[in-house]
């Protein structure tokens, strides 16, 4: 049966270096009073990029993961971890809640102060547009989770306003579009990694206009990316993962991470947990976390191919000073017959990584371009370029040899075919990326894909509840039905 983390647990592995147990928005403080120069700006536009982190990787692999059908939580993991079925309490949202809205002011902070500021027109026209990308990014993640979220564009209002009722999700999301757009148009086409441009933001455009069922405009945003000419996918599907090729050409926004300052827990958590009768594990001399696995239907519904042998296996090599294949079955009895083996390529690093979170990838890219273009004009054979342009490259092994009888290339599919074909290769192409829970939802899936996992899951939970302690700090805001 499906499982999923009891709040409790995920608000401890989620909560941020900032106290959630606060205002958000925090109270007013005048902009005017500490961001005067460009460099004053800039500072302050990396200080609102720090919130980032708190809504990709783990979070990403917990809310767009294991809320679905193809992870679930590792058979071996102990006792003294509660797992739960789909059972928040009102404070699930509590840490993403305050990062979003402490980055929104943040972002806010410096749109504002930049046009007090005096310099180069066209690079405070470029920073304010990077402010307003990462203002979207966050409210963006709150709206999708939530629905409606008060709204705030400035970094000053009275004791009134910073008490706002929820505004229209129709609201938040007309702002979102609005401040992408301003990025695609004023961003340069290329940018230090991890951070916004032109394409970044048609990318994250096209990826909401896809959430939102406007097809048309998802289509034109994910042709930019392609028309762009900046990115391919690689030859090989495993280099997307590998440390020596990231912020790779298939790389069109990966969340930073260093080795000994931001660290990603990711090939951890994806990996086997060690047990203690048997220390020939996923890392030689660490104690990896294991908390997550993939689930029995998804190993047994994706097709063979080399891209199977990546994404998940059911053997590792050469651990602890043991020569040779090591099988799963054997370590663990049968109890974890499959582990997550996209990340493996970080197994002699310690626990916390410098593994780079793909945000977006260009696979996904040419996914959401081939879904769109099915839905403006089914006739048109670009959706067949774009998404057996991912199939072959899934069937063809490290070598560069091709595999005919895997995912042969698609054609002559009607557009119904055709759109379930384009879910069912995101989701073995962007398999435990954070994706999966999200594509449910927006196709109406959700509920009908969790509960044949054995879930008794309510209609309600496809949307989160705003976090209680918020609802105490504003007596104005309303909390989602079935939550109170």
């Amino acid at each position: 049966m499906k499982n999923i983390f009891k709040i409790v647990v995920a608000l401890v592995l989620l909560t941020s270096c900032e106290d959630v147990l606060v205002e958000n928005p925090p109270s007013a403080i005048s902009a005017e009073s500490f961001l005067k120069t460009e460099s004053d700006l800039r500072a302050g536009l990396y200080g609102a990029y720090s919130n980032i982190y708190a809504f990709y990787d783990f979070a990403s692999s917990l809310y767009g993961d294991m809320l679905a059908d193809d992870m679930t939580i590792s058979p071996v993991v102990p006792d003294q971890l509660a797992w739960d079925e789909l059972t928040y309490n009102n404070n699930v949202m509590s840490s993403l809640w305050a990062n979003a809205y402490s980055g929104i002011y943040r972002a806010n902070v410096v749109i504002s102060s930049a046009e007090k500021v005096d310099f180069d027109a066209s690079r405070k026209a470029q920073l304010i547009a990077e402010a307003k990308a990462l203002r979207a990014i966050y409210y963006w993640n709150l709206v999708r989770a939530v629905g409606d979220v008060p709204l705030y564009e400035s970094p000053d209002f009275t004791p009134e306003e910073l008490v706002a009722p929820r505004a229209p999700a129709d609201e938040v999301y007309a702002l979102v579009l609005s401040d992408l757009a301003e990025a695609a148009a004023q961003l340069p086409s290329t940018s230090a990694p991890g951070t916004f441009n032109s394409n970044v933001a048609n990318a994250l455009l096209a990826r909401i206009y896809l959430y939102r069922g406007d097809y048309a405009n998802a289509l034109t945003r994910a042709k930019n990316v392609i028309n762009s000419g900046n990115y391919a996918l690689f030859e090989d599907f495993a280099d997307a993962f590998r440390p020596e090729t990231k912020n790779g050409k298939e790389h069109v926004f990966q969340l930073q991470r260093i080795l000994g300052e931001t660290t990603s827990s990711t090939p951890s958590l994806m990996s086997p947990r060690e047990i203690a009768a048997n220390r020939n594990t996923y890392w030689s001399a660490n104690v990896p976390e294991g908390n997550f696995a993939p689930s029995a239907t998804f190993v047994a519904e994706m097709p063979n191919s080399y891209r199977k042998s990546i994404t998940v296996t059911d053997r590792y090599q050469d651990i602890d000073g043991v020569s040779g294949t090591i099988f799963m079955d054997d370590v663990y009895g049968g109890n974890f017959p499959y582990y997550i083996n996209k990340f493996e390529y970080y197994r002699d690093q310690f626990v916390a990584t410098n593994y780079n979170y793909s945000i977006i990838r260009y696979a996904d890219v040419l996914l959401m371009a081939a879904e769109a273009q099915n839905e403006v004009d089914p006739n048109n054979e670009d959706k067949y370029t774009w998404i057996n342009a991912i199939r072959k490259r899934a069937r063809t092994d490290a070598n560069g040899v091709e595999s005919p009888s895997d995912l042969p290339d698609l054609v002559g599919l009607s557009q119904s075919e055709f759109r379930n074909a384009v879910l069912e290769e995101r989701r073995f192409e962007l398999a435990f990326e954070g994706l999966r829970a999200w594509d449910l939802k927006r196709r109406g899936m959700f509920l009908e894909k969790v509960r044949a996992q054995g879930v008794n899951v309510e209609d309600y939970k496809v949307l989160f509840p705003i976090p209680e302690i918020q609802i105490e700090l504003n007596p104005n805001l309303v909390q989602n039905p079935g939550y109170n």
